[in-house]
């Protein structure tokens, strides 16, 4: 139950990371935060 709620969290920030990163001038930050965000949950995820 706490791998799925993690994995839901996971999705909800990466979704507005990229949404923002999409209309800003420079999209990089956004997307480095999207996209960490999934490695984090994919390491945390290997881990066990």
């Amino acid at each position: 139950m706490k791998n799925l709620i993690l994995f839901f969290l996971t999705c909800l920030i990466a979704t507005g990371a990229f949404l923002a990163g999409t209309t800003m001038k420079n999209p990089l930050p956004a997307f480095i935060v999207g996209f960490g965000v999934w490695l984090l949950f994919l390491y945390r995820m290997a881990r066990k």
